[in-house]
């Protein structure tokens, strides 16, 4: 079956469904569109014309193919540039998996190399998208999604493992978050769009399988709470390392609460709304966070 279906119709029979995954996030859907297109392209002029055909190699080489400036001349792309195109088409292949179309996904082996930055730094729209789908890459379970659910409500590993069913709000996509004694105080915080719905289908699952509104979200049973708390570090590592992003110091559970927080003032131009999200009580940490010298302005 894989070896019938084109790599062009098969493009074209996704695009519809990305539109509609990423209906509120325009650029980030517009840009993986345009990617997806391009590598299609691409692929095409060098003889591969079946989705069976397209190999790690195609992929990497997709990934590094040389931008021009507006100058004129060419140059190796930014590693944001080639961790977009990967995450593109990842996207196509995890949505040729869902379909049944294919089994590999030939991008799981296509490394991008990152420049060495101190401290952690908020994630970009691309790399959350990225992340997001490599925390459901089974399709089918549902606490890694969840965890990367919290992590956009901005709930630390050690929040996360206190968390219950009854914090859950689904009706209002809130959170009721437990603050912890060394960290962020308690407070009520929006879901994502995108975390609502894992939240749902974890409660779903949860509740199903018998338990309540005293049930932990996340936390597994056996363990002490700090424990629970490094498992839901791990959670996020993992889908980090799953999305490409372990060999950038960088990038850490840290930098998916600093990419919400980013956001937050970036909509109210208020250091103070950012810092009121994540339940910091300083200013200047908060700054740092995201990255902003705020003394001085956005």
């Amino acid at each position: 079956m894989v070896e019938r279906v084109g790599l062009v119709e098969a493009a074209a029979l996704a695009v519809p469904d990305l539109l509609g995954e990423f209906e509120h996030d325009g650029r980030t859907g517009g840009r993986f569109t345009r990617e997806i297109d391009l590598f299609v392209a691409r692929a095409v002029l060098e003889g591969v014309d079946s989705v069976s055909g397209v190999t790690a190699e195609l992929v990497a080489a997709f990934c590094g193919e040389a931008v021009q400036g507006r100058d004129g001349s060419w140059r190796t792309p930014a590693a944001s540039t080639r961790r977009t195109r990967r995450a593109a088409i990842r996207w196509l292949f995890r949505w040729l998996r869902h379909e049944g179309i294919c089994v590999a996904d030939p991008t799981i082996d296509v490394k991008v190399s990152e420049d060495a930055v101190a401290g952690p730094r908020p994630l970009t729209d691309v790399e959350v998208a990225e992340c997001r789908l490599m925390s459901d890459r089974t399709l089918s379970q549902t606490r890694l999604p969840a965890c990367w659910a919290l992590a956009e409500a901005t709930l630390t590993t050690g929040e996360m493992s206190r968390l219950v069913v009854g914090d859950v709000d689904l009706v209002s996509g809130t959170l009721d978050t437990p603050g912890l004694s060394r960290g962020p105080v308690a407070r009520t915080v929006s879901l994502t769009d995108w975390g609502a719905e894992a939240l749902a289908r974890r409660v779903e699952e949860l509740v199903g399988g018998g338990g309540d509104e005293s049930t932990p979200v996340v936390y597994r049973s056996g363990r002490s709470l700090n424990g629970g708390g490094a498992t839901a570090g791990q959670a996020i590592n993992r889908i980090l390392t799953y999305a490409g992003l372990s060999n950038d110091p960088s990038a850490t559970a840290k930098s998916v609460i600093a990419w919400r927080a980013r956001k937050a003032f970036e909509q109210s131009g208020r250091i103070e709304a950012a810092a009121r999200l994540i339940g910091s009580s300083s200013l200047d940490a908060t700054a740092r966070l995201i990255g902003l010298d705020w003394t001085v302005g956005p």
